[in-house]
């Protein structure tokens, strides 16, 4: 009975979503917001929340429903609801009780689904130096939840006195960030680590209270790092939830780098090297310095995409049709980005419906 209320559930998020966007196939942007950061946190974020009041509670509901061990996980995520000022840092608390508040939900659920969003993302980066000594970087975003989450996808500037500060690809009702830029400073993404279950360390992690979620993290480094050197320092140095892999592009010659990220530090930092003839990485879910799984292996095709474009033919249209390549795009892909920090107005994002 349960199996059947949830495929019907989300037949009718389905439903609702194609009565809104269409049956197309062809890529879209997604919708854009704009959070004001001079708001109250419990403010921020209502915009978003009432545009998809009618879909994220039931989001929520599907996707609690994959909670690994709900024995072990529900009791500690009732346990950092109940003191969330206590278990996340500022302003992450306060902005999901604000999104609670909205929903009309409880906030333990809110929290829950903020955690699910980094334990089940597969996903494909590249970092890249162009001929001219300028860098880009794109990616493809993979999740489990694939239909539902493509359907409430979002562009958000996060903007301070009407100007912004740093802009992400989301999703409503996630007020982590695991895709970003900071306009003429750097752009960055975040890469699961394949480690196996650790939506166990996540949790775990939290309750240390010296370890920061990733997504949590990432948007930290946006919001307070100038420039691409302090960002690097500031993923690479800061204790962490879990492992994983943070891509990153900066504004000058060479700055590119994939981090291998430990819980406590840095486990590898790959960097560019054009000069040496490493104009791009690709990073998937796996250690570059190891073979990828035969049963994914995104990273080979995204190598042959990358050299049959070229360094000298480098735009927003090619790095697009390079991350459109099958199996670098699959059928869990729920966005594709490019950007480029130092030409900011580059940055665009479609939600992809292979």
């Amino acid at each position: 009975m349960a199996t059947s209320i949830t495929m019907f559930s989300a037949f009718l998020i389905f439903l609702s979503v194609a009565y809104v966007n269409g049956f197309s196939s062809d890529p879209v942007n997604p919708p854009a917001f704009v959070v004001n950061l001079d708001l109250p946190e419990e403010q921020r974020w209502t915009e978003v929340a009432l545009k998809y009041k009618q879909l994220v509670p039931d989001i929520y509901a599907i996707m609690k429903q994959f909670l690994p061990d709900p024995t072990i996980s529900l009791p500690l995520i009732r346990k950092i609801a109940a003191d969330v000022d206590s278990y996340l840092a500022k302003p992450y608390a306060g902005e999901m009780r604000g999104i609670a508040k909205t929903l009309n939900m409880s906030l333990g659920d809110v929290v829950t689904c903020n955690l699910l969003y980094d334990i089940s993302a597969f996903c494909t980066s590249i970092v890249m130096q162009d001929a001219n000594g300028t860098i880009w970087h794109a990616r493809n975003l993979d999740y489990s939840f694939t239909e539902i989450l493509r359907n409430i996808s979002i562009r958000v500037d996060y903007q301070k006195g009407g100007k912004t500060v740093y802009t992400g690809i989301t999703y409503a009702g996630y007020v982590g960030l695991v895709t970003g830029q900071r306009p003429n400073a750097f752009t960055m993404t975040m890469d699961e680590r394949d480690q196996g279950a650790w939506w166990m360390n996540i949790l775990i992690a939290i309750l240390d209270r010296n370890a920061s979620p990733v997504s949590f993290l990432l948007r930290d480094t946006l919001a307070m790092s100038e420039n691409f050197t302090a960002a690097l320092e500031k993923v690479a140095y800061t204790t962490t939830a879990a492992s994983f892999y943070t891509i990153m592009g900066g504004v000058r010659v060479g700055e590119g780098a994939v981090i291998t990220k430990g819980r406590v530090g840095p486990i590898d930092i790959w960097k560019l090297d054009a000069k040496s003839g490493r104009w791009y990485e690709v990073e998937t879910n796996y250690d570059h310095w190891a073979p990828p799984p035969a049963d994914d292996d995104r990273r080979d095709p995204a190598i042959k995409a990358m050299n049959s474009m070229g360094q000298k033919s480098i735009s927003k249209k090619s790095l697009f049709n390079v991350m459109s390549t099958s199996p670098v795009m699959n059928n869990k892909t729920t966005y594709t980005v490019v950007m480029s920090a130092a030409q900011p107005e580059i940055m665009e994002a479609w939600i992809r419906n292979p």
